[in-house]
C-alpha cells in the first residue's frame, strides 16, 4: 500500500488510517462528518417496488462532500408519516440502504460510507420491526436478564439492515408520573433501572451493535412534569439518582452517550462542561 493511501490500507488499525485521513479532509468535509442532521425517513419516496432518493438527501451529501451518519432510515411511527404503503420493508429496505450508501460514496472524495443510527426506545422502530414492551413494563418484569436476550434480538435485526448506532432510551429515572416520556424509564429505582441499562448495551453489542445510551441526565427529575424542564436538584442527589444508570451502562460497553434536554442547576446538559468532562469523561463518579 502506497504512503498516500494509508487510510485505504484495512490492515491498518482504525485509529492509523483516520489519522491519515484527517488532514486529507478540508473543513467542510470535517463537518459532514460529524453531521447527523438529515432524517433518513425523509430521505427517499417508495412506491410500490421503486424506491427513489430524496433531492434534499442528494443536496446534503453534495454541500458537504459526504455524510457522516444517517439518522432513521427505516423508522415508522406518526411522527416519521411512515406506513406499509410509504415506508420500507423487505427489499424495498435494502434498496434504500444500497441506494443512499452508493450515493454517498459516489460522492466523496476519498469513498467514506456513511454511518447509520436507529431509534432504539423499545426495540426496532420500523416496519416489521422487532419490539420489546416500553421500558416501563420491562421494568416491571424485575428481570434484567430476558431484557439482555430481547434486545439481543433487536440488536441482530439492526445489525443485519446495516445499522451501525442504536440510540436507546435507558438513562432516565422516573421522578414524576405526570412526565409525558415517563414510558422511557425502567422505574424510580436506580439500581434497577442500571441492572436494565447494562442488559440492553450487553444484548445489543453481542450482535455487534453500537450502542449511544440515552438520556444523559436527570431528565425524569423534570420541574412539575414538564418534558426538557430543569432539575432542581443538588449533586448528592444527582449522584444517587441519576448517575447510576450511565454508569452501569458505560461498564457494560455503551459506545456512545446523547445529552439530555434539561438543565441541572441552570445549565444546560449539551454545554456543562462539568458534567460532560469530570462525570463522563473522567468517570470520576464510579
Amino acid at each position: 500500500m502506497k504512503t498516500e493511501e494509508r487510510f485505504k490500507d484495512s490492515a491498518l488499525s482504525p485509529k492509523e488510517r483516520a489519522e491519515d485521513l484527517l488532514p486529507r479532509l478540508t473543513l467542510r468535509e470535517k463537518v459532514g462528518q460529524v453531521n447527523q442532521k438529515l432524517y433518513g425517513f425523509q430521505s427517499y419516496t417508495c412506491n410500490g417496488e421503486h424506491v427513489k432518493l430524496a433531492d434534499s438527501f442528494k443536496e446534503e451529501v453534495e454541500k458537504w462532500g459526504g455524510l457522516g451518519v444517517l439518522y432513521g432510515l427505516y423508522r415508522a411511527d406518526p411522527w416519521a408519516n411512515k406506513d406499509y404503503t410509504t415506508g420500507l420493508t423487505g427489499v424495498n429496505a435494502i434498496r434504500a440502504y444500497n441506494l443512499a450508501q452508493h450515493y454517498v460514496l459516489e460522492h466523496s472524495r476519498f469513498g467514506i460510507p456513511m454511518l447509520m443510527s436507529s431509534e432504539c426506545p423499545h426495540g426496532h422502530q420500523a416496519l416489521d420491526g422487532y419490539l420489546l414492551p416500553v421500558n416501563l413494563g420491562m421494568g416491571a418484569a424485575w428481570n434484567p436478564k430476558l431484557v439482555e436476550e430481547g434486545f439481543k434480538v433487536v440488536g441482530e435485526q439492526q445489525k443485519e439492515m446495516g445499522v451501525d448506532f442504536a440510540l436507546v432510551s435507558m438513562l432516565d429515572i422516573l421522578r414524576d408520573p405526570r412526565w409525558g416520556r415517563s414510558e422511557e424509564c425502567y422505574g424510580e429505582d436506580p439500581y434497577l433501572c442500571g441492572q436494565n441499562a447494562a442488559a440492553a448495551v450487553k444484548g445489543c453489542a453481542s450482535a455487534g451493535l453500537e450502542v449511544v445510551a440515552k438520556h444523559f441526565c436527570a431528565q425524569g427529575e423534570t420541574t412539575g412534569g414538564v418534558n426538557a424542564s430543569a432539575a432542581r436538584i443538588g449533586e448528592r442527589e444527582l449522584r444517587e439518582i441519576h448517575l447510576p444508570a450511565m454508569k452501569e451502562a458505560v461498564k457494560a460497553g455503551a459506545t456512545g452517550v446523547m445529552a439530555a434536554y434539561n438543565e441541572i442547576d441552570g445549565v444546560p446538559c449539551h454545554a456543562n462542561e462539568w458534567l460532560l468532562k469530570d462525570v463522563l469523561r473522567e468517570g470520576a463518579w464510579f
